[in-house]
């Protein structure tokens, strides 16, 4: 396209030859440099530059199009985020994008199609390398270049500096293309957003259409959230690796790598593809949970010891609002769709939090400051859509689990390592469990995933990390400790979704198998060390007006006892016998309005009405004494009292905060960022007393937080994973 009347004739030194393209946010030009070097330079809109909010997240697109340049992508040449008009040049990349492509000659086939999967493959293996999300793959961001694709437009990734922006009310992204969790809440997705755009993606190169066309955007939204693919068109082996990517659950998705080996088996020749036939067609839509309407949520289940993972009863919400057109990117403005279990397999991580502090005083004799490197790049630590870890600690969704002054550290391909306060290294072993279970009686628990799909539990010594003992457990989801007489075990589902094991710590021995009943759907819970389960009726797991039962389990043999109903919501704690439970009882708002105290014999019920504005879409809260700490992901947070009154509540100018630390002691609360950086904020009002810098490039994983006296242990990282302590005494 032509030059227009008011286009400049230069920007930053470069002069335009003619417009590339023009969307939303801003227009590109074809820019050539005083050397004769073909540019691709974006210049924002007027309206964008004016508004401060929106020079930040150029500042954003411009760090992080800067860190992943390479081979995949264009490369940043110079930019001026500053200037009257923010602008970036990126080398230029002759060819069509895959928009324009598949416009002009029809969907990719053969050798083509096997090229573009690889090299789109192989691009977000990179980007996500350099600790990027992209959040907007699509085929007009996706240029067909003689070498290959290469990604272009980072103007709505998250490369964690996490900066707190406001962005009230707007979601950023193509509806088509955007993975489910980017439409429910757009600030907490992780790499596995991006697979399954990128199988959105690749069904639209190989058909012509998205997988989720409808007639509008709305509906649109409305099909990524809640209706399986349409992927009837699309032939195998391709459809069976897209229909994993297409998953509601992020933490189903299959990895790069993994889907890497999958797609070098598409046919590298252009001959006509083979049709299946319908039943193998049927075979592929029902091997993603069935309806796949509502499958999967994101569940919200604190406990004080911890939770199993289970596949519990899950509930749907409505789709609320979604709009937008496409652009070079498009806003969406209103409320989004939500998804919420009741209490889920795909939780935020346990924020119960840490009280522990020295008799005498603040600090061991002889500490100081320490830093050390727990795993090195390329230890592949992978995240779900709401930043959580994927493989490592499922109930309590850390990598170094505390027990007295010293961390156990693990899961994820992190090799089992023992911690003291000081950061020395009291033993390093070569085994490397997927995920850490919990310590207890003397042992390491964790779980090692084998080739079959199922999974061995093991026992490993804390004096020496020496393995003990090892149990095979079956395929559902496991792990959590509870007490079992003067011996903890550990609480399993077995091999469906109501049957659960106990598993002897001390031995590995399984001590009874017990089944709950018949035609449910349950989700395992450990509450202040008692077994729990949350059960509704599977016809009924997608409609979050109908309630579950709490089944309390013996912990001698299983046997289930119904002791309440529940609403959609989260366990916390176990306070003087009752339960504390988080209710959302109203199933048309996002927030939090009771708070239940249940008996954990059955014999009572007390509600307690909380205040308004307590989302639900963040960390789980932190119950500490009498009050609830609620931490959003955006910086924000709010001190309420178990009698239902607000303390406070704080902004504090960072986001993507973890569970938070409490020191009594210095009535101080702690919170970090997936990069290292600590904020501490007092109890008593909320204001901040200090901040600390990010220690490391941001990443997608809370850090995870340990204190003892005023020795604060911060684990942290991406690609590299850190564990350092600081004296908070000192503060920022």
């Amino acid at each position: 396209m032509a030059l227009r009347a008011g286009d400049p004739e230069s920007i930053g030194g470069y002069a335009l030859e003619r417009r590339l393209g023009r969307g939303g946010m801003g227009t590109v030009y074809l820019a050539r440099s005083q050397s004769g070097r073909r540019l691709a330079l974006k210049v924002v809109h007027q309206q964008f530059a004016d508004d401060d909010e929106f020079r930040v997240r150029f500042r954003q697109e411009v760090a992080a199009a800067r860190r992943v340049s390479g081979a995949f992508t264009a490369a940043v040449v110079d930019a001026d985020p500053d200037a009257v008009l923010p602008w970036m040049a990126t080398s230029y990349v002759p060819g069509r994008t895959l928009a324009e492509q598949v416009a002009a000659d029809g969907p990719l086939r053969g050798a083509g199609l096997r090229r573009l999967a690889i090299g789109l493959v192989e691009a977000l293996r990179d980007i996500h390398r350099a600790g990027v999300v992209h959040r907007d793959l699509k085929p007009a961001n996706i240029v067909l270049s003689d070498e290959g694709p290469r990604v272009i437009d980072f103007g709505i990734s998250r490369a964690a500096d996490h900066q707190t922006l406001t962005m009230t009310g707007r979601v950023m992204g193509t509806p088509p293309f955007m993975s489910p969790e980017q439409l429910r809440d757009p600030r907490e997705v992780g790499p596995e957003s991006d697979v399954f755009s990128l199988a959105t993606v690749l069904v639209y190169a190989a058909t012509g259409q998205s997988p989720f066309d409808a007639d509008s955007p709305y509906m649109t939204a409305y099909h990524v959230v809640y209706e399986p693919p349409a992927l009837d068109a699309v032939t195998r082996p391709l459809r069976d690796a897209v229909a994993d990517c297409l998953s509601k659950d992020p933490s189903a998705r299959p990895g790069l790598d993994e889907l890497l080996e999958r797609l070098r088996t598409l046919p590298e020749d252009d001959g006509d593809d083979r049709k299946d036939s319908d039943d193998d067609r049927k075979d592929v839509m029902d091997a993603d949970g069935g309806t796949g309407v509502g499958d999967e949520g994101d569940a919200a289940v604190p406990t004080e010891v911890g939770r199993a993972p289970g596949r519990a009863r899950l509930t749907r919400r409505p789709l609320v609002a979604a709009a937008a057109a496409a652009g070079l990117v498009a806003v969406v403005v209103g409320t989004i769709v939500v998804l919420r279990a009741g209490s889920g397999p795909e939780g935020e991580p346990d924020a119960r939090p840490t009280t522990r502090s020295s008799v005498n005083g603040s600090l061991p004799s002889g500490w100081r400051p320490w830093q050390r490197t727990l795993a090195g790049p390329g230890t592949d630590i992978v995240t779900r859509g709401d930043g959580t870890p994927r493989s490592i600690s499922e109930p309590t969704g850390r990598r170094c689990l505390p027990l007295g002054t010293d961390l156990y550290c693990g899961g994820s391909g992190i090799p089992l390592t023992r911690l003291d306060v000081r950061g020395h290294v009291a033993w390093h072993r070569s085994a490397k469990p997927s995920e850490l279970i919990g310590v207890a009686d003397g042992l390491v628990l964790g779980t090692v995933e084998q080739s079959d799909g199922t999974a061995r539990l093991e026992g490993y010594r804390t004096s020496d990390g020496e393995r003990v003992w090892r149990t095979d457990i079956g395929s559902a989801y496991q792990g959590a400790v509870f007490q079992r007489g003067r011996h903890p075990a550990v609480l399993t589902q077995s091999w469906d979704d109501e049957t659960f094991q106990a598993v002897e710590v001390r031995t590995g021995r399984t001590l009874w198998s017990r089944r709950v009943g018949h035609g449910l759907s349950c989700g395992p819970s450990v509450v202040a060390g008692r077994p729990l389960a949350d059960c509704g009726p599977v016809e009924d797991q997608g409609d979050p007006a109908v309630p579950s039962g709490l089944y309390a389990l013996s912990p001698t043999t299983g046997a289930p006892r119904r002791i309440g109903t529940l609403s959609v919501g989260s366990l916390l704690a176990e306070r003087a016998g009752d339960l504390l439970y988080l209710e959302q009882r109203e199933h048309d708002t996002d927030d939090y309005t009771d708070l239940l105290f249940l008996g954990a014999d059955g014999g009572r019920e007390r509600r307690v009405k909380l205040p308004d504005g307590l989302s639900a879409r963040q960390i789980t809260p932190a119950l500490v004494g009498d009050t609830l700490y609620f931490v959003r992901r955006n910086g924000e947070v709010t001190a309420v009292t178990t009698a239902g009154k607000r303390l406070w509540s704080k902004a504090t100018q960072v986001e993507w905060l973890g569970a938070p630390v409490v020191s009594g002691r210095r009535n101080a609360l702690y919170l970090a960022t997936a990069a290292g950086r600590v904020v501490a904020l007092d109890r008593r009002d909320g204001r901040v007393l200090w901040r600390t810098k990010a220690r490391t490039d941001p990443g997608g994983i809370p850090a995870e937080l340990t204190l003892s006296g005023d020795a604060l242990t911060t684990v942290y990282g991406y690609d590299t994973l850190e564990a350092s302590g600081m004296d908070v005494s000192r503060g920022g």
